[in-house]
């Protein structure tokens, strides 16, 4: 009978098949047969072994067989009994072999089958199935799999029954593992040579063999698609093949790629359990490496010698499970990870960091080991690990490993006290580029590293708590420099200087808070831009000498020179700000704008959403003063939605006096007003970015229509400047814009003393201030001057790249001299450039109302006295409704034409006093010395006052209340009121 005819055959399995039948039907004299079935792991061999015994009985003959267990191998006399109950339910009418007592046997034997038999239980044992087996129908093949599991008892029964075997044709089939050689020198005494005996070496299938397997069970046009990918995965092994086969049964990879899930990871699980323990406790710890493992670092992982490693890892090899030292599929790597238990997964990953550790493998292989750990290794040697990685994570723009593994070495404690000072600061640092109220909730804890790995003796910069409005902050972590100079660096000192000066650039009315702070002895106080190892220093110098005597050419080329120096990072963030700020404030607005892009994708790709949203706002202040409104808008809202509202600090006031006055300036109020609405800090007007915002909330009452609330914002704002000692024309021009509300008002001669002070103080190269102090002064001067003055106005704005405002003086230019009556060629000429000048500026501008100056908003055109501010309120066009983004908006209180009646309804006199005085500005400390009342007074009475008029904080009081009356007769001179306190809170 041709076998094969009737049942499938197995791919590139017939000449085995062939073997096996040819040993069976072998009728020559002699011993039993033997035939050695061996192979990798999951090859094929129980179903070749199957098969040939579904083949035997097809044929007439016997097959009884047994599979050993590597779980029960330790179990006596547990494959002769499969081989006895086999032979039981073969024999011709029900007779069973007669065998002896259990209980005796197990005696015998041992409870875990280790004593050798006497040859009196062997011959009882033996004698029962050598007759069954006389008396089977046909040959007979005794079929074991997995006999290397097989228990010793069992395997010595064997041998006596191979002696005494008879006439019979008897074939033995025994399925093994190559790479475990077996000792049992009884069986093995007892085998035949050849050719009574054969060892059959199975492979894995080849490449034609896997694309025949494929097209038989899933089509032929799945087979070319898959074919070699399944090779690739699993290198032929049958058992993996027919893993994927269940995974794309129903799947259809289009692009050749099959689909890998459970029925894969499941065929290499199965393959890996039966590999053995030791080499599923390497797979583990091969899964746990991220990169292929060195022999040295398995060796001492798996702790074993260098030969039964490498047998270990050949036989996963060869079970398609590894490709040399890493997996071949990653869902491979993931399943035998999935399997094993978290607590133990986390175990390993401690002994992988060890070894890993000291192996001298990187700091950030390490780190991601650590990170996962429990528990973690002993000793600082892990924290210093995670610090180390940390700071190259940061370098190579991963922020979040960094912050995870400066979390971790914190929890970890390390007894070095400079290591958990640097530690902290490193976790303060990137916690400020990304969420800075967190930074600040671990202020309490912070001290300024000292001795860093590198070498920096430096912290946490004082800018830090004073963007977020934690000026106690600042000086307490001063402070703590100074009660410990032997614990920190010698560069401790250039960090206090520093420090010191960021303090009074950042709240220049709070002197106090800083005057008990003393510099440590270090080096002299540094002169400008002599210190290139102090960034801080020099982005202090920077501002202070800005604010102090306004932009030069000197100031300026310092500050592109820096911006081409330094790439960002903790250390140069500081004075790149600074320098940025300072291009801005000079009118350089391309490489501002150039300078800007490039530290906004810088900041992208650390990342640091607070530093790109920075960036981003200071991009928006420079197309607003381009004239690209639409522009300025769209990063406004960028910039306030790229990082939360609290995380701005006192720093949100610069998008948002951007967004207000440029939404005012291309017509649409509504964008100003919902940007007023936004909270904003209490201290915001104690700093200067407080007079940008303050410029922008006094436009935004001019524009509608309340020009003397307008003209007290302005005058406030040359109070602090003044008091700050920070009068520049450059930063903010206060008195041209208070000109405009005067003119509002009616008082041209106040507006024309204004307009005069403010140009006179305008220096050469102050262009933009000097601008709008001629446009202002051109529209409150007699006719026969306008021209003049406009023309110089345009010629400024030109040099500074204001398009918008040049357009409008053009314009305005435009009408005098049609007024005039020009005619010639020249002037016709000159009318026509000014015009397509104009023209093109307003297609660049959003639709809406055209750009035009804030009088003229309200009713006021150079020559002619300003209308009534409730006329000019009703003269205004209505704006198109633009939703621009409110990070979280509070019940607006828009200016009441009857807030003064409605302090004295519902607030006694002394919290109408206190109100007013706050509404304008004046802090708590200011109102109690102004009233001779404590400040526990004020603040009882503005707490009343807050809940009487249902608002949540002290800015909502200027828009919900009027000023009574503002200190203007300074004013009107061109200079800041002397009597007037700093408006602070």
């Amino acid at each position: 009978m041709n076998a094969q005819a009737v049942f499938p055959s197995l791919h590139e399995r017939a000449g085995d098949l062939a073997v096996l039948h040819q040993l069976l039907t072998d009728d020559r004299p002699g011993p039993a047969r033997f035939a050695f079935l061996s192979g990798p792991t999951g090859c094929g061999k129980s179903e070749l072994l199957r098969t040939f015994a579904r083949q035997v009985t097809h044929g007439g003959g016997t097959y009884l067989g047994a599979t050993a267990s590597r779980t029960e191998h330790l179990v006596p006399f547990g494959v002769w009994a499969q081989l006895f109950r086999g032979a039981a339910a073969l024999l011709p009418g029900g007779a069973e072999p007669a065998l002896p007592d259990g209980a005796q046997l197990c005696a015998a034997a041992g409870a875990d089958g280790s004593l050798p038999l006497s040859a009196q239980v062997v011959n009882s044992l033996c004698l029962p199935l050598l007759d069954a087996v006389e008396r089977l129908p046909g040959p007979v093949v005794l079929g074991i799999d997995d006999f290397q599991h097989a228990d010793a008892v069992s395997l010595q029964c064997l041998a006596a029954v191979v002696r005494r075997l008879g006439t019979k044709p008897v074939l033995i089939v025994l399925g093994e593992a190559p790479d475990r050689p077996w000792a049992q020198a009884a069986l093995q005494a007892e085998l035949p040579l050849e050719p009574h005996s054969r060892r059959l070496q199975l492979r894995p299938l080849s490449r034609p063999a896997v694309r025949d397997l494929l097209t038989e069970l899933l089509g032929a046009a799945a087979a070319e698609r898959l074919s070699d990918a399944c090779y690739d995965i699993t290198a032929g092994n049958p058992l993996q093949i027919h893993g994927l086969i269940a995974d794309n049964r129903w799947a259809d990879p289009a692009d050749g790629t099959p689909a890998v899930d459970s029925g894969y990871t499941a065929a290499v699980l199965s393959c890996l359990h039966r590999c053995g323990d030791e080499a599923q406790e390497l797979a583990r710890y091969i899964a746990l490496l991220d990169d292929p493992p060195s022999t040295r670092v398995l060796t001492q992982l798996a702790g074993a010698d260098t030969t039964a490693l490498m047998r270990t890892v050949n036989t996963l090899n060869n079970a398609g499970v590894l490709s040399g030292s890493r997996f071949r599929h990653a869902k491979a790597r993931a399943a035998v990870l999935d399997n094993t238990a978290p607590a133990k997964r986390a175990a390993l990953r401690g002994r992988v960091a060890e070894v890993l550790y000291r192996g001298g493998a990187a700091p950030v292989t390490i780190a991601r080991q650590l990170l996962a750990a429990s528990p973690v290794p002993d000793g600082d040697w892990a924290a210093e690990i995670l610090d180390e990685a940390a700071r190259t994570a940061l370098r190579g723009g991963e922020p979040d490993l960094a912050h995870a593994c400066l979390i971790r070495a914190r929890e970890l404690e390390p007894s070095d006290e400079k290591l958990r000072a640097a530690i902290t600061a490193a976790l303060f640092d990137i916690e400020w580029r990304t969420d800075p109220c967190a930074a600040v909730r671990g202020l309490p804890t912070l001290a300024p590293a000292p001795d860093s790995p590198e070498g920096k003796g430096e912290g946490a910069s004082a800018t830090v708590p004073l963007w977020l409005d934690d000026v106690e902050s600042a000086v307490a972590g001063l402070q703590r420099i100074n009660a410990a100079p032997e614990v920190y660096a010698p560069g401790a000192a250039a960090h206090v200087q520093a420090s010191l000066q960021w303090l009074r650039l950042g709240y220049p009315t709070a002197t106090g808070r800083w005057e008990t702070v003393d510099v440590p002895e270090g080096p002299a106080p540094a002169t400008p831009f002599s210190d290139p190892l102090s960034p801080e220093v020099q982005g202090a110098v920077l501002l202070t000498r800005l604010s102090g005597t306004g932009p030069d050419t000197d100031l300026a080329d310092e500050a592109e020179r820096l911006l081409g120096r330094y790439r960002l990072n903790e250390r140069s963030f500081a004075v790149l700000l600074s320098a940025l700020t300072t291009l801005l404030y000079s009118d350089r607005l391309e490489p501002a704008d150039a300078a800007c892009r490039r530290l906004t994708a810088e900041a992208q790709r650390i990342p640091a959403q607070n530093w790109q949203a920075l960036f981003t706002a200071a991009r928006a202040e420079i197309a607003l003063r381009r004239g690209a409104l639409a522009d300025a808008i769209q990063l406004a809202h960028t910039a306030l939605s790229t990082t939360s509202q609290d995380s701005w600090g006192v720093g949100i006031g610069m998008p948002l006096g951007t967004l207000i006055k440029a939404g005012i300036a291309s017509g649409q109020l509504e964008i100003a007003r919902r940007a007023l609405r936004v909270p904003v800090p209490d201290t915001l007007l104690e700093t200067p970015i407080g007079l940008h915002y303050l410029c922008a909330r006094g436009r935004y009452l001019l524009a509608s229509g309340q020009p003397q609330a307008a003209l007290d914002e302005f005058t406030a704002i040359g109070t602090l400047m003044a008091e700050w000692e920070m009068d520049v024309p450059a930063l903010v021009a206060w008195r041209s814009e208070a000109a405009w509300a005067c003119l509002a008002l009616g008082d041209r001669e106040r507006a024309r003393t204004l307009a005069q002070a403010q140009l006179e103080r305008c220096t050469e190269l102050q262009t933009r201030a000097r601008g709008e102090a001629l446009r202002a002064l051109a529209a409150c001067a007699p006719k026969d001057e306008r021209a003049a003055l406009l023309a110089d106005a345009a010629a400024a704005f030109a040099a500074c790249g204001a398009r918008r405002e040049r357009a409008a003086v053009l314009r305005e230019l435009d009408g005098i001299e049609q007024r005039k009556g020009l005619r010639t060629l020249g002037e016709r000429h000159t009318m026509r450039e000014r015009q397509d000048v104009a023209s093109r500026t307003a297609e660049a501008a959003p639709r809406g109302r055209s750009a035009t100056e804030p009088a003229q908003r309200n009713g006021v055109r150079p020559g002619r006295t300003a209308a009534p501010p409730a006329r000019a309120a009703a003269a205004a066009p209505r704006a198109p409704r633009q939703q621009p983004f409110v990070p979280a908006a509070r019940t607006p209180h828009a200016a009441r034409p009857e807030g003064e009646s409605l302090l004295r309804a519902n607030l006694s006199d002394a919290e109408r006093r206190v109100a007013e005085l706050a509404a304008r500005g004046y802090s708590n400390r200011q109102i109690a010395a102004r009233l001779y009342i404590t400040v526990s007074t004020v603040e009882q009475h503005l707490t009343r006052v807050y809940r009487k008029l249902h608002i949540k904080r002290r800015t909502d009081l200027t828009a919900m209340l009027r000023p009574r009356t503002a200190p203007l007769a300074h004013a009107a001179n061109g200079h800041a009121p002397q009597g007037q306190d700093s408006a602070t809170r």
